[in-house]
C-alpha cells in the first residue's frame, strides 16, 4: 500500500493509463519510488514456501506456525492460509510493516529463521515491489486457482478443493485486505473512521491501523568484546583461571549435534554480560558462565563444575534477560529456541547433581525440574512420559476419568452450540476457527477427554498426528494461558 500525498494522487489521476509521463516508463514506479524514499509504504506480511511438493503440507504448516507465533508474535490462528494453485502454500498475516527499514528487518528475520531451523521460506518475497498472487487467480502452469485451505488439510483435500471450488476474482486488492485483516484477523476498533480523515479506512471503517502495524526490533544487539577475550595465554596465577576460562575455553553449544538426538540440558550461574569472539563461531553470542553441569544433545560433550562460555542462538539471545549471579537452566535443541528458566541456588545445585551424577542423567534432572513446578516441555524426559500425567490432569477428585458430555439441545454458549452442530451435522461442518472454539471449551477438562471427543467425531477419518498438532497449537499459544496446566503427550507415530 503506497500512501500518496494529495498532490501525487491528483497527478496520477490525470492520466488514463499512467504511461504518458515524459522521461519515465510508468508513473506508478515513479510514485512507488517516492513513497519508498519517504517511508510511506505499508507492506502486508505474507509468507510463502515453494517446498510443498518436496515436503508434506503439515511440515510447511509447522514452519509457518513457528515463524508467526515465535518469531513475529502474530497468532497463527489469526492468519489466512492458501494453496497457490501449483507448488506453494501462502500465508496472509493480518499485519503490515511500515517502511523500508521494517521491510528489511522482516526479510532478515525470515533469513535467520530459515538458517536456524532448516525451514524453506521464500525470503525473496520481502524485496521491494515484489509481486504476489492474489486469491482466486489461476496458476498458468496447473490451471488451478489460489484457494483458501485449512491447516489440518492433507494433500488430497487441498487439490480437491482447488479443482472443485468456484471462485470469483476479488474486485480490488482492498477487498483482499479487508478479508484478511478484518473478517478473519479481527484487527478492528469499535469506532468507525472516515476515509477522508484516515485513508486506511477505505479498506474498512473499523480497521485498527495501530494494531495492524507490526514493529520489529533490530535482531542485532550490540555485543562488546571484553578485553579479556583477547588474552590467549593461560594465566600464571591460578586465581585468574576462572575468569580467563569463561571467555577463552571451549564453549558449550545447546544446539550442536541436535539432529536425531535428545535435547541438551545445562545449568549455569551467569558471570557477566554477553560477548562475541572474533573470528570464532561466526561471532556468535556467548555468555560467561559457571557450569554446575551440562550435557550436549549427543550426550558426549559435557561440562561439570567449570567456568566456560555458553553459546546462544539469535532466538535465545533475543529473549535473554538474566543478570550477573542468576542461576539459569537452559533446555536446547535443533530449533535454536530453548526453554530457559531462572532457578534458585538450591535448585541449581540439585539439578546439576541430578544431571551429572553416576546414577543420574538428563531424564533424572528433567524429572527433578518438573517436580519443582517448571514446564520442561512436551518432549521432556522419557521417564516423565511414562508417568501418564495427562491422565492425572484429566481425572476427577475421585480419580475417575472426566467425560465430555454431548451438548445440550438448548446450548448456553456459542462454543456449546458449535459442539452440538458438530455432533448433529458432522464436524466437517465447522470451519477451523469454530473447531478451535470447541477445543478450547473441552481442554478445560484436559488433553485426553478432548482428544477422545475429536476422535469420536471424526470416526474412521480421524488423523492422530493432525489432531495432536491442532491441540498442541492451542495449548502452547500464549493467548490461551488458561491451558498452561494441560500436559501435551508425545507426538503419535
Amino acid at each position: 500500500m503506497y500512501l500518496l500525498t494529495p498532490e501525487e494522487y491528483e497527478r496520477q489521476d490525470e492520466f488514463e493509463s499512467g504511461y504518458e509521463v515524459s522521461g519515465t516508463s510508468f508513473i506508478g514506479k515513479e510514485l512507488q519510488d517516492g513513497c519508498e524514499d519517504d517511508d510511506r509504504v505499508l507492506y502486508p506480511i505474507h509468507i510463502e514456501s515453494d517446498a510443498y511438493h518436496e515436503e508434506s503440507a503439515q511440515t510447511l504448516i509447522e514452519w509457518f506456525r513457528e515463524f508467526t507465533d515465535d518469531w513475529l508474535g502474530v497468532p497463527f490462528h489469526e492468519c489466512s492460509l492458501y494453496f497457490s494453485g501449483n507448488r506453494s502454500i501462502h500465508v496472509h498475516l493480518p499485519r503490515f510493516v511500515n517502511g523500508e527499514e521494517q521491510r528489511e528487518r522482516l526479510k532478515g528475520r525470515a533469513e535467520t529463521f530459515c538458517e536456524e531451523t532448516g525451514a524453506e521460506l521464500d525470503v525473496g518475497l520481502y524485496h521491494r515491489k515484489r509481486l504476489f498472487r492474489l486469491p482466486s487467480v489461476t496458476h498458468e502452469s496447473s490451471t488451478l486457482p489460489k484457494v483458501q485451505i485449512e491447516p489440518e488439510w492433507e494433500h488430497d483435500r487441498i487439490i480437491s478443493e482447488a479443482a472443485s471450488v468456484s471462485t470469483e476474482l476479488p474486485a480490488s486488492y482492498a477487498e483482499v485486505l479487508r478479508d484478511v485483516f478484518v473478517h478473519r484477523g479481527g484487527v478492528t476498533t469499535p469506532t468507525a473512521q472516515s476515509p477522508t480523515v484516515e485513508p486506511h479506512a477505505e479498506i474498512h471503517p473499523n480497521l485498527d491501523l495501530d494494531a495492524a502495524v507490526l514493529e520489529l526490533e533490530c535482531d542485532e544487539r550490540e555485543i562488546e568484546t571484553p578485553s579479556i577475550e583477547r588474552v590467549d595465554e593461560y594465566p600464571d596465577d591460578p586465581a585468574d583461571v576462572p575468569e580467563w576460562s569463561m571467555y577463552n575455553t571451549q564453549e558449550f553449544s545447546p544446539y550442536a549435534h541436535a539432529s536425531g538426538n535428545p535435547r541438551s540440558v545445562a545449568v549455569i550461574r551467569v558471570k557477566g554480560g554477553a560477548f562475541a569472539r572474533e573470528e570464532k563461531r561466526g561471532g556468535a553470542t556467548m555468555i560467561p558462565a559457571y557450569f554446575y553441569g551440562a550435557v550436549g544433545c549427543n550426550g558426549e560433550f559435557t561440562k561439570q563444575d567449570v567456568h566456560a562460555p555458553l553459546q546462544l542462538s539469535k532466538k535465545d539471545y533475543r529473549k535473554w534477560d538474566y543478570e550477573h549471579g542468576e542461576k539459569v537452566v537452559l533446555i536446547g535443541g535443533k530449533s535454536g529456541s530453548s526453554r530457559i528458566f531462572s532457578v534458585s541456588s538450591w535448585e541449581a545445585t540439585e539439578f546439576g547433581h541430578a544431571l551429572t551424577s553416576d546414577e543420574g542423567g538428563r531424564d533424572t534432572a528433567l524429572d527433578y525440574l518438573s517436580e519443582q513446578g517448571y514446564n520442561v516441555g512436551a518432549s521432556g524426559s522419557t521417564v516423565a512420559r511414562s508417568k501418564g500425567t495427562t491422565a492425572l490432569r484429566s481425572a476427577t477428585p475421585n480419580e475417575e476419568p472426566r467425560t465430555i458430555w454431548p451438548a445440550r439441545e438448548n446450548p448456553q454458549t456459542t462454543a456449546e452450540a458449535l459442539q452440538r452442530k458438530a455432533e448433529q451435522d458432522g464436524i466437517g461442518t465447522l470451519i477451523h476457527n469454530e473447531r478451535i472454539r470447541v477445543a478450547c471449551r473441552h481442554l478445560q477438562y484436559g488433553w485426553q477427554p478432548t482428544w477422545e471427543w475429536f476422535e469420536e467425531q471424526y470416526g474412521s477419518a480421524f488423523k492422530p498426528e493432525v489432531t495432536w498438532r491442532f491441540l498442541k497449537g492451542i495449548v502452547e499459544d500464549p493467548d490461551f494461558a488458561e491451558y498452561d496446566h494441560v500436559d501435551i503427550p508425545p507426538k503419535p507415530t
